[in-house]
């Protein structure tokens, strides 16, 4: 049978590279039986001299961190009864002075909280650490939805309080080896096989998070710092699509993936029917996300500043991911944003046809 739909979406991802959207990408698409479409393309990496990309790169997460690592963490630490939404953050954190803030806040992005923490690009993480726990409201709590790195650093760092373990051990014991996540995880050992990311004046970022918060936190925090590949993350998509079930084995519970996909906040701007929502770390269908003006109102998606985006669609029992080193050799290439969300529309356009195929 000749793939004509998978064609299209597969000259599309060419055409990206070719007009310079990134250098390189890797696709996958998962079906609710797991089945899987994966394919690679471009270049790994442009510069000091080009490589072609091959379906085992590792992408640098940025953001999508937050979902596939902490959000996760948080969430199966909730389902063990450890502590409820409404808890208030200095509870885990004794340091920590705004003592109002909830753990739901920091999930839902309307803590109060400013996006990141001056200088701390300047700092190591005892330093990073202390700025965060003494740091001042941004904003009235609950006014605003105000996307923040500092929320996503706090709940990485309840993780380690609650399980007495690093952020990186605890997601790698809980998550990636459950879900046979073989090459996912925080500073990985072989560079070489890792997209490179941003020119910093001669030296490429390679193996070696891109962010600077994360970097001078040792690489892990629950912001930033996770590496993945299409492969992996097409595991992590599947439990979504089976009410938490990997493999004939219980993850994460049916409620809980409910929850993921309820709209928790929303912020309407104008005349705007959906304007921004968030759900529990994910970001729900509304205005202006990844997924498209197609999707359902089910799916969840989210992105990473390095080019990298999640989306999970159960109510079409379909999922995907395209991860890209968009911001190899500069951050300043911004053709993703639009990119993502026409490939979305040409997608859920021609959706039946597309699964049909694989």
């Amino acid at each position: 049978m000749e793939k004509k739909y998978l064609k299209s979406l597969d000259m599309m991802l060419e055409n990206a590279c070719k007009e310079d959207v990134f250098p390189g990408c890797n696709f996958a698409i998962v079906k609710k039986d797991g089945s899987c479409y994966m394919k690679t393309f471009g270049l790994k990496a442009k510069y000091p001299e080009e490589e072609k990309n091959d379906i085992n790169t590792m992408y640098d997460m940025a953001s999508c961190s937050k979902v596939v690592a902490t959000t996760t963490s948080i969430m199966l630490l909730l389902e063990r009864g450890c502590f409820r939404l409404s808890d208030q953050v200095c509870k885990f954190l004794p340091d920590f002075k705004l003592t109002d803030v909830t753990i739901w806040d920091l999930l839902t992005h309307t803590s109060g909280i400013r996006p990141g923490l001056p200088g701390a690009h300047t700092m190591n993480r005892e330093q990073i650490i202390k700025g965060i726990m003494n740091i001042d409201y941004d904003y009235k709590r609950h006014s605003l939805i105000r996307y923040s790195d500092i929320n996503f650093v706090l709940l990485g760092l309840i993780v380690e309080a609650i399980s007495g373990m690093g952020l990186d051990e605890f997601a790698y014991l809980n998550i990636f080896k459950p879900l046979d996540m073989i090459d996912t995880g925080y500073n990985p050992k072989d560079a070489k096989r890792c997209a490179t990311t941003e020119d910093r004046g001669g030296f490429f970022d390679r193996g070696y998070v891109h962010d600077e918060m994360s970097h001078n936190m040792g690489g892990v925090a629950g912001h930033a710092g996770l590496f993945s590949t299409v492969s992996d993350l097409s595991n992590f998509i599947e439990i979504f699509l089976n009410d938490g079930m990997f493999r004939g084995k219980k993850f994460l519970s049916k409620r809980t993936l409910d929850l993921f996909s309820t709209p928790q906040v929303k912020e309407v701007d104008g005349v705007g029917i959906e304007g921004e929502m968030r759900g529990l770390g994910w970001i729900v269908k509304c205005n202006n996300t990844c997924a498209g003006d197609l999707a359902s109102k089910s799916t969840i998606s989210h992105t990473g500043f390095t080019g990298t985006n999640i989306v999970i669609d159960r109510e079409n029992g379909f999922g995907y991911t395209i991860l890209s080193n968009r911001v190899h050799p500069t951050r300043k290439n911004i053709k993703v944003i639009s990119f993502r969300s026409r490939f979305a529309n040409y997608l859920y356009a021609n959706l039946e046809e597309v699964l049909e195929e694989i």
